[in-house]
């Protein structure tokens, strides 16, 4: 389950496009954020995807990548070139029991072969058309979904819905959302497997998981967020937090589906993994605003750069994961009653409100240099480890209680490695 929200310069607080997303996945999944840097490739090189190979291209962009550590795609991410891709699971009436391009496969190809959205979306429907979708997508669960993807640039974005090869595309205006359904009716630019004027979303959805997914209620909060514009960063971290109402106050105690921002423990659902909110500038540097920890609710938003290591953003598969599991184990504390939410929001909001307002100032006097980028993101980083030193308790996996929720938590704490 996931979340994707795009909003074009036409309805940007900075006239700047920006995607925001949350990956929803089995809780004890490490989400990591990797940084690639751009390749050349000889002639006939074969590319190892999570389940197939396929040819390689002969160059691959840079990119930042916000990814499950096991899977060799990824669930969004930008490139070089201000593409920024999420992507959604979706339940189709099509068949994908085989091992294909996963989803995620296809998004990170489409980050790096594509210069452009157009080109990005062009290269996922090639790619898709070629060699298909599927292979199991759950950590310890056998889960296998089609694909929805929102690609957006510096100067557009497009909905790309799929089911099995066939596939529907949708021109963004101003603004959109996507999430774990076929929302596409027959308002599609240009679509395969259906006939011209059918209705893409009513032909190829499968409407029990559809529902259940209930994938209507958390787009409509999505659109709720960033209904009037001019939206700014902090609306669309606001809106990857976003609760039900009747779940406010009440996101430690029961497990929901329904809101944005994921919590895990009851019978259905994941939790919300990794966050990101990607400043796509056309002539500047972009900022990228990433958690690398999971309930964006409680985790803070750090200003990172493209081309920057400095976490959350590794370049080593295992530090990444350490930095995951660490916030983590912040997270589960708060859950067994150790860690005072409150308390720990109120420390992050801080930082974030001097995050958000030193990286105005940086930009609003011009270009601000790779060195001042990167010595900015390396404080930014320090403050909120120092966060996470300071409340980290070595009983964080001490779930009290006798209730489903707590009987689901000791079980998770138990393997979580």
């Amino acid at each position: 389950m996931c979340d994707t929200i795009c909003v074009l310069p036409s309805w940007s607080e900075t006239r700047t496009s920006m995607l925001a997303k949350n990956s929803d996945r089995e809780p004890n999944e490490p989400h990591i954020v990797r940084y690639y840097p751009p390749r050349h490739h000889a002639d006939n090189t074969m590319l190892d995807c999570t389940y197939i190979r396929i040819p390689q291209a002969a160059h691959t962009n840079a990119v930042l990548l916000f990814k499950p550590d096991w899977i060799w795609g990824a669930e969004m991410g930008v490139n070089e070139h201000g593409v920024a891709i999420g992507n959604e699971a979706v339940f189709t009436k099509a068949k994908n029991s085989r091992e294909a391009l996963t989803g995620m496969d296809l998004l990170r190809l489409g980050l790096e072969r594509g210069n452009s959205a157009e080109q990005a979306l062009d290269v996922i429907i090639r790619l898709l058309s070629k060699f298909g979708q599927g292979g199991n997508c759950g950590y310890t669960k056998d889960f296998r979904y089609d694909n929805s993807f929102l690609i957006c640039d510096t100067a557009g974005a497009y909905i790309l819905e799929t089911a099995g090869k066939n596939y529907a595309v949708q021109d963004v205006r101003d603004k959109a959302a996507i999430s774990n359904r076929l929302f596409i009716r027959k308002d599609y630019t240009k679509a395969a497997g259906i006939r011209q004027g059918g209705d893409f979303a009513g032909h190829f959805a499968e409407p029990v998981f559809s529902h259940f997914a209930k994938g209507r209620q958390r787009r409509t909060q999505s659109l709720c967020a960033i209904e009037n514009g001019p939206v700014g960063v902090s609306q669309l971290i606001a809106a990857l937090r976003t609760h039900t109402p009747r779940f406010n106050g009440h996101e430690f105690e029961r497990g929901d589906v329904g809101s944005v921002c994921m919590h895990a423990g009851g019978r259905i659902g994941d939790q919300t993994t990794g966050s990101f909110v990607a400043v796509l500038r056309k002539d500047a540097p972009m900022t990228v605003w990433a958690t690398g920890a999971s309930i964006p609710c409680i985790a803070a938003f750090k200003p990172v750069f493209f081309g920057i290591a400095e976490p959350p953003v590794f370049d080593d598969d295992s530090r990444a994961r350490g930095y995951w599991l660490r916030r983590e184990h912040i997270h589960r504390a708060i859950l067994a009653g150790k860690i005072d939410a409150g308390s720990y929001r109120a420390r992050r909001d801080a930082l974030e409100a001097e995050w958000l307002a030193e990286e105005a100032r940086l930009f609003s006097g011009g270009i601000p240099s790779a060195e001042t980028l990167r010595a900015f993101a390396a404080k930014a980083s320090a403050q909120e480890q120092a966060l996470v030193d300071e409340f980290s308790r070595g009983d964080w996996n001490d779930m009290p209680g006798n209730r489903y929720f707590s009987r689901y938590w000791r079980k998770h704490n138990a393997m979580l490695k």
